[in-house]
């Protein structure tokens, strides 16, 4: 085991670019490259891997691609919608052909809602997207303010009222009915075209929105005793269910089409397409952000919609789905077919449970342990979930969950519920595992006091507190919020904390404190020896907290925005572009 531990590198980055990975968002989804050193280094082909925190499965498909067998858990209804999916291999051409088949039905049953004139020519043809726009009222003349129409060439927001010229402030202006401003179509070249909406658009977009069917959508109710519900500014926004945040058009188009794939008599077949419809939901909704550059994704974290977003035509958006599906299984089953066996089926057992509750394994019947739990109170699963859960008619419980609530009823003792949980889990983790095993946690927060949780957990529940190994992962993406602030006030890499439970008969070492070190003397010595790979300020972040986590300090004192005073008063600033830091070392 020493030499597969000297194998294990100390910063591991695997960008998250992959088919694989990029085939169906899941909050905070670890890449396959990730997780395969850690399976490879802990265990041997035909052994059982656990993931109780098991999110859309990426631990068992790199079991599986190991050769091992894996157990996954979780509470989540989508995450195991996914991980099925993804573990559902058919036929390229059957899938294809299917496909086909469906979007056909789907297109004749949604009628001419998505077609339109083309301006060079009037030919009919169906729109790829539509752009859309919040209105703005002026409080002093009440004017009108399409948002679109005033935005700078760079995408900043209007300055003022076009009439009276009286400032604007989005959060001081009531808004208005949001309204269509552009059209895209394929042009006479086969190239993108934009043109103006017509009087044919805004005619069908009305017929849309009075037909009988919007009564027939998938819904279900995002109550103000949600997380995001506040977060989200939900209730001011009346975004009060998950079909508020489709257009019209596409929430028929995707009814039409789900019922259509619902129709499929091929069992793996019909899995394998609603595991493409639930991958396109987020940008067949509202939540698609529009740029003057180029289209921005959805925010999967939050349900914001941004004052410009796409209408995006959804038999599109299915078909490069279906394409994306065939992509990532021909990249899964690359090297070999999932381990099965003899079964014919992966060996991937998906349970839906709490962590806290292993109750279906058997005590000392896993062989290693790969998790990532949630990450205090950054991401709430379950509220998020909604969106695609409305239409598998399953729905995450939430009682359960390992999150920390920063608002509402809920907001009392949070934090010691969320610290009960993790030890409650990490305790049946060491119960299931071998004499002798390994559990790998991987963890990411800007806060010290959801990190000593994570270190008592450990503890608490019987593990040997020094870690064997704490790696640096690094998954080549800059967070929602560092973009959009143009700083780095999140954590975008995490820890990958290695333990082991010690075999029978084996005492706990005794562990004091060894050093006498404090976050801001660590924080100097980092800052001091900054190097390339320490690209930005999460990177030295995660290097105190690898040192600390070494040296057996206890780390609710380290925090992130320590680590950024620290280098703004050490010369270096964040590139708010890129998130990268400059100063100091780029001169040295």
């Amino acid at each position: 085991m020493l030499d597969s531990l000297a194998q294990l590198p100390e910063s591991l980055t695997v960008p998250r670019t992959d088919a694989v990975y990029n085939c169906h968002a899941y909050l905070t989804k670890i890449p396959i490259g990730a997780v395969l050193p850690f399976i490879e280094a802990f265990t041997k082909p035909g052994d059982i891997v656990l993931d109780f925190f098991a999110g859309s499965g990426m631990t068992g498909l790199a079991a599986a691609r190991a050769g091992r067998r894996a157990e996954l858990s979780d509470i989540s209804e989508l995450g195991k919608h996914i991980a099925t999916g993804y573990l559902t291999r058919v036929d390229s051409r059957v899938l294809q052909e299917t496909a086909d088949n469906v979007l056909a039905a789907a297109r004749k049953r949604l009628g001419d809602f998505y077609q339109t004139e083309r301006a060079s020519d009037m030919a009919p043809v169906e729109m790829v997207r539509t752009v859309w726009s919040f209105t703005y009222r002026c409080p002093q003349c009440s004017t009108p303010l399409v948002f679109f129409e005033h935005v700078s060439p760079t995408g900043g927001p209007p300055q003022s009222c076009p009439a009276c010229k009286h400032a604007f402030v989005k959060r001081r202006w009531t808004r208005d009915t949001d309204v269509p401003v552009q059209v895209v179509v394929n042009g006479e070249n086969r190239r993108l075209t934009e043109q103006a909406v017509s009087d044919l658009d805004r005619e069908r977009i009305q017929t849309a929105i009075q037909d009988p069917r919007q009564t027939r959508i998938p819904s279900l109710p995002i109550s103000e005793q949600r997380e995001m519900f506040s977060r989200s500014g939900l209730g001011k926004a009346g975004l009060t269910e998950t079909k508020a945040f489709f257009s019209a058009r596409n929430a028929i188009a995707l009814y039409e089409l789900w019922t259509a794939i619902n129709e499929v008599a091929n069992v793996r077949v019909k899995q394998k397409l609603r595991f493409c419809f639930t991958a396109i939901l987020a940008r067949a909704s509202r939540r698609y952000q529009w740029s003057p550059k180029r289209p921005l994704n959805a925010q999967n974290q939050t349900y914001y919609i941004a004052p410009v977003y796409y209408e995006w035509n959804v038999f599109e958006l299915f078909q490069r789905k279906v394409d994306a599906s065939v992509r990532a299984d021909e990249e899964l089953y690359r090297t070999r077919d999932l381990f099965d066996g003899g079964s014919g089926e992966p060996a991937v057992r998906y349970t839906i449970t709490s962590a806290s509750d292993l109750s279906h394994l058997e005590a000392e019947s896993i062989d290693y342990v790969y998790t990532d739990p949630p990450f205090g109170s950054n991401i709430f699963y379950s509220d998020m979930n909604l969106f695609h859960e409305a239409w598998l008619g399953a729905v995450t419980d939430p009682t359960n969950e390992a999150v920390v609530h920063t608002t509402g009823k809920r907001k009392s003792g949070s934090a010691e519920r969320y610290e009960a949980l993790l030890t409650a889990a990490f305790s049946e983790s060491f119960r299931v595992l071998r004499s002798g095993g390994y559990m790998s946690v991987v963890f990411g927060s800007s806060s010290g006091s959801v990190w000593g949780m994570v270190q008592r957990a450990l503890r608490e529940s019987g593990f040997d507190p020094v870690p064997v190994h704490v790696s640096v992962l690094d998954k080549g993406q800059r967070s929602v919020k560092g973009l959009a602030s143009g700083s780095e006030s999140v954590v975008t890499v995490d820890l990958v904390m290695t333990v082991r439970k010690p075999g029978r008969g084996e005492d706990l070492p005794d562990v004091c404190l060894v050093s006498t070190d404090t976050p801001s003397t660590l924080i100097a010595e980092a800052i001091a020896s900054l190097s390339l790979d320490a690209r930005n300020p999460s990177h030295v972040y995660a290097r105190v907290l690898r040192k600390a986590i070494q040296l057996h300090l206890p780390l609710d004192g380290f925090h992130l925005s320590d680590v950024l005073i620290a280098l703004r008063e050490a010369g270096y600033s964040v590139d708010a572009k890129t998130g990268l830091l400059i100063g100091q070392r780029k001169a040295a």
